[in-house]
């Protein structure tokens, strides 16, 4: 991954987000999107040490000893706040731990994928731009809208034709929102608290705006044409 500017500091939040080169669709393929899943929850800890696929690799009891490590969110490089998989970009939102934990995170995820995606489609090369971009978020409003505008993408993009239908969408956070449990990839209180600790408040907030959203997104689709 190229050397770049941005400056991630500990305690800060930021939104991630890349693409693929000539937009191609990887994560319509379910096996991509799971994939993608597994390596934030093992890559996300300063214990995963070895490759994943090395990791899979490993005898049952010294596998089972090595996921006890990595769940201890002491060990945690980035907490993952939010995220979203498109068919040909992904959004994040993640909060630094330890130093130099998102470009960490970051690289090992990407690596990992691109190795195992060119391996079962058998090319060579990247499959996302080079440098992935990233917003610092500077308060609790943006924190808030950031994450909403993340989970309304795909009805925004007309993917999920009706909104009760996103909490069945499986490559979005919004569903762990809506059901926090330990068991999930995301650390959902930071937000939650933003709502009082309900996820009925928080569902409303993102459905009171799908409409307004959804419209902005066709203005910017038609915009392209005119």
């Amino acid at each position: 991954m190229p050397s770049r500017r941005d400056i991630f500091i500990n305690g800060g939040i930021y939104h991630i987000f890349n693409k693929t080169i000539d937009h191609k669709k990887i994560f319509i393929e379910r096996k991509i999107g799971f994939l993608f899943l597994d390596l934030f929850r093992y890559y996300r800890s300063s214990k995963a040490d070895i490759r994943y696929s090395h990791f899979k690799r490993l005898p049952d009891n010294l596998r089972k000893e090595k996921e006890k490590q990595i769940k201890f969110e002491k060990y945690f490089k980035v907490d993952i706040l939010g995220y979203n998989l498109m068919p040909n970009h992904f959004h994040l939102l993640l909060e630094q731990k330890l130093d130099k934990g998102i470009i960490r995170f970051m690289s090992d995820n990407l690596n990992s994928l691109t190795r195992f995606f060119n391996i079962l489609n058998d090319r060579k090369g990247p499959i996302f731009l080079p440098q992935f971009r990233s917003r610092h978020i500077q308060n609790k409003e943006q924190l808030k809208h950031t994450l909403r505008y993340m989970d309304l993408n795909q009805y925004s993009a007309q993917l999920v034709k009706k909104l009760e239908d996103l909490e069945k969408y499986e490559f979005s956070s919004f569903r762990e929102y809506l059901h926090p449990s330990k068991n999930n990839i995301c650390n959902t209180e930071e937000v939650l608290r933003l709502f009082g600790g309900s996820s009925e408040k928080y569902k409303k907030f993102v459905f009171d705006n799908a409409e307004y959203q959804k419209t902005l997104e066709l203005i910017k689709y038609l915009s392209k044409w005119l």
